[in-house]
């Protein structure tokens, strides 16, 4: 039995049209000689009836203090009615179809409500369904503790859903579906440039989903590389090959102009934020401040840490909890900005650094766009900008290192 996972975002499920394209690649898949389970996401966008976003949205209106547990339990239903509607479709076409909640389909996770941690998966009865046939049709994004409570993985979570079943059931390959070619080198809503990666090693996929391409959930790569799975993005709606992930690309593709750098990642919600200057006990106060972080479970990108001062560099979010934080410690803050965004560069820096992070503030400079701060790690070449500066400096990027 060779079983094939096959994810389906929300875009791809928000429209009846677009879940006849649906069904007719998990079809496809099925006439090929594949034991397809499907993995669904909640139907459309924010808005749209069944969202996950719509269903939090009613939930927190009627009640805005609404505990976790509650928020669990509400979100999970976009899940299974669009397993419902998938499954209908299914039979509808001829297909014998089954679906599966979190529940249902094994999945175990731990007890953080919004943000769960998948622990196992006993995929007992996928597979029993599988050999009598059956499509079958999992609930993503949700799964239940130990004691039966229902939890969610966080943003992306049917993407985590999608490998963890892979990797469960020893599945020849997982596809994650979505609206665009596969993962670009750079989005193409403000790159219309931008073209399709056709081949990525695991650890460059990581890179740029944890630096904001929002094609796959990081936590969902990290299990398809752990369990070595093949693993594609592609297209609901082209018949392209998308992008082929596996423990290393293909040398043989020529990466355009520099084949050190794979892809441009950006995210528009950045904020720096520092002790006020000055500040004699600076050492006392980041290490307090510190601690307090570390207990709240708050991680920023970049800390810079000196004998005059301390600076954190993150999203805004994260700036907005370090100054509560902060606050409440009773630790002098100086300026804070969250109207930032980081633009990063990611490929093998650790083989050309330097001359990537000169490349990159060379081209920025010409456009006269101001970098706030810069970073490098072995994958990633990161710079902060004015919010305002964030899609002419990644479209100069763009232009500069993978166009001309």
């Amino acid at each position: 039995m060779k079983i094939l996972v096959q994810k389906f975002g929300g875009t791809s499920l928000s429209t009846p049209e677009r879940r006849q394209q649906v069904v007719d690649k998990i079809a496809g898949a099925k006439r090929a000689g594949n034991s397809p389970v499907v993995v669904v996401s909640a139907l459309g966008r924010c808005g749209e009836s069944y969202a996950t976003d719509t269903l939090l949205n009613l939930a927190k209106e009627e009640c805005p203090s609404i505990n976790s547990r509650e928020l669990d339990m509400i979100m999970a239903c976009g899940e299974i009615v669009a397993g419902v509607i998938i499954v209908g479709a299914l039979k509808n076409a001829g297909f014998d179809a089954v679906l599966l909640n979190g529940q249902q389909a094994g999945i175990i996770t731990t007890r953080k409500h919004g943000d769960a941690q998948i622990v196992r998966i006993t995929p007992t009865n996928i597979i029993e369904h599988l050999s009598e046939g059956k499509i079958v049709v999992v609930a993503g994004f949700q799964g239940v503790d130990e004691s039966g409570e229902i939890t969610t993985l966080g943003r992306g979570g049917s993407d985590t859903s999608a490998t963890a079943l892979g990797a469960s059931i020893e599945a020849a390959a997982v596809e994650i579906y979505t609206d665009v070619d596969g993962i670009m080198t750079a989005d193409p809503r403000i790159v219309p440039a931008a073209s399709t990666i056709e081949f990525a090693s695991y650890e460059e996929v990581y890179q740029l989903a944890a630096h904001g391409a929002r094609v796959i959930h990081p936590r969902a790569v990290e299990i398809a590389w752990h369990h070595n799975i093949p693993t594609k993005i592609k297209c609901t709606f082209t018949h392209g090959e998308g992008t082929t992930i596996s423990s290393s690309f293909n040398g043989t593709v020529e990466r355009l102009k520099d084949p050190s750098i794979v892809g441009i990642a950006h995210q528009d919600d950045y904020g720096i934020v520092a002790l006020k200057e000055g500040n004699s006990d600076v050492f006392e106060s980041a290490g307090q401040l510190l601690r307090k972080l570390v207990a709240a479970g708050v991680d920023a990108d970049c800390l810079n840490v000196s004998h005059l001062n301390m600076e954190f560099v993150a999203s805004a979010a994260i700036v907005e909890t370090i100054v509560a934080l902060a606050l409440d410690a009773g630790i002098e803050l100086g300026e804070k900005s969250t109207d930032c965004a980081k633009i990063s560069l990611i490929g093998h820096a650790e083989n050309n650094g330097s001359s990537l992070t000169n490349a990159f503030v060379e081209i920025l400079r010409r456009e006269e766009i101001e970098i706030l701060k810069t970073f490098t790690g072995p994958y990633a070449i990161s710079g902060i900008v004015h919010k305002k500066d964030m899609v002419p400096a990644v479209q100069a990027l763009h232009r500069n290192l993978f166009e001309n």
